[in-house]
């Protein structure tokens, strides 16, 4: 079943809105990099003393959590994707702000009890930042012209990068003069403060207006659109990409950095800045080119996501150019990172997604993406305690625990370009989905 009529608004109206948009974005990176989603959050864990597959189960919480679009999609609709969002997005900051207890837990009930209350903290925030993402994918559908969309990524990419930047610049100077838990007690703090900036600003943006759906009608929806050949094929590379991207390069190669290379936590953040910089001079560039190409800027996304590893593998290792090296792949990183997002995202929004077939088509991909980010964590981190005794040389090469995990990413971001290629083949053969 279709989504029902809603207002629409003109191009021009959606551009004049913008700015509340932007503004939002860039609130919600100074968030995200300071709490739940940034190096900052994986340091902290590894300061409390977790294993890393503990660790990995923490993080396999926030993308599983996405699979309950697949139940809740129909009844956020009908409620207002706007309202939805928003109730949602507040409340998880509440939750954030519950994580400064988690010393006092750690002082009363040892590393077990503190495990278990970051793990229901989590679990709750994860619950909720699902809910509001399955208003948000439809909203944000509705908000952009498609016309400008991949220049619109380009500006809140730069936005969020230098919002990003800069939080991660703070929380690199506050960590090297403190020790302990303390220091990620003020960063959570700041973003607890960022993120209630962000609920503020979302709030002028428009549309995300009520509707109304039938349940069984969802559900019938959903089955029709997995017959979508396109949808399927672009499933398959997103899972490939994504899983690689958030197991291994989000997830633990700032704890390869910390454990292999030697690099202190300052530093090790100051390599997440370096990387959003180099995103925030290509941005626009990233975002004008996949605008003229379309799906074009994939193909040299991918190769360079596949040099990555083999970059990360030849690091050198507790050596007094670790950092010098670390920071020239970080720069390489972030550009790439960074050319993804935008490349990617225009592609799902203007050639996957139909408009009037919105909800389930993005509740799918939400699920999906979800539970193979969720794999992802889990898998890696219990790879990384299964393999702590590797070591050796082979050649040139340093074999280490982390060997494994990075030479799966090779494979994964290579079947994933296999599959990108029989996408855009046939995308060439069918017109866009709006």
């Amino acid at each position: 079943m279709t989504d029902p009529p809603v207002k629409t608004l003109s191009d021009a109206e959606k551009v004049r809105r913008l700015p509340w948009y932007y503004a939002h974005s860039g609130c919600n990176a100074v968030f995200s990099a300071l709490t739940w989603f940034g190096p900052v959050f994986v340091l902290f864990l590894s300061e409390l003393g977790l294993p890393k597959t503990r660790i990995g189960i923490v993080l396999s919480f926030l993308p599983f959590s996405g699979m309950l679009a697949l139940v809740i999609a129909p009844t956020v609709a009908r409620l207002g994707v706007k309202r939805v969002f928003i109730a949602c997005w507040g409340i998880r900051k509440v939750v954030t702000a519950c994580l400064l207890l988690t010393p006092w837990v750690l002082s009363r009930y040892g590393a077990d009890g503190a495990f278990y209350y970051v793990l229901i903290c989590m679990a709750l925030f994860a619950v909720l930042r699902a809910t509001a993402e399955t208003g948000w994918y439809p909203w944000a559908l509705e908000i952009v012209p498609a016309a400008v969309r991949g220049r619109m990524y380009g500006v809140n990419n730069v936005i969020g990068l230098l919002a990003t930047s800069t939080a991660l610049l703070i929380a690199s100077r506050i960590l090297d003069e403190s020790q302990g838990l303390t220091p990620y007690l003020l960063l959570l703090g700041l973003g607890v403060g960022a993120g209630i900036l962000c609920v503020i600003f979302a709030f002028p943006i428009p549309g995300g207006a009520p509707g109304r759906f039938r349940q069984t009608a969802h559900w019938q929806a959903m089955r029709e659109a997995l017959s979508d050949r396109k949808l399927v094929l672009y499933l398959i590379y997103s899972a490939l990409t994504m899983v690689t991207m958030q197991a291994v390069f989000a997830a633990f190669v700032p704890l390869l950095m910390k454990d292999e290379v030697g690099l202190p936590s300052s530093r090790i953040v100051l390599l997440e800045v370096a990387g959003s910089a180099v995103g925030v001079l290509s941005s626009y560039a990233w975002g004008w080119w996949a605008d003229r190409k379309g799906t074009s800027p994939l193909r040299l996304v991918l190769l360079l996501l596949g040099a990555l590893p083999v970059l990360w593998m030849l690091l050198p290792r507790q050596h007094e150019w670790s950092f010098f090296c670390a920071l020239a792949i970080a720069c390489v990183a972030g550009a790439t990172y960074t050319g993804w997002w935008i490349t990617d995202q225009r592609m799902l929004y203007v050639n996957i997604v139909p408009e009037d077939r919105r909800t389930e088509y993005l509740a799918l991909y939400y699920a999906w993406i979800g539970f193979v980010g969720g794999c992802g964590p889990l898998l890696a981190g219990s790879l990384l305690d299964g393999f702590s005794a590797l070591r050796g040389n082979w050649g040139f090469l340093r074999i280490d625990p982390y060997t494994p995990l990075l030479a799966g990413s090779v494979a994964a971001i290579t079947v994933s370009a296999l599959v990108l290629q029989r996408l855009r083949v046939r995308l060439a053969r069918e017109p866009l989905a709006t």
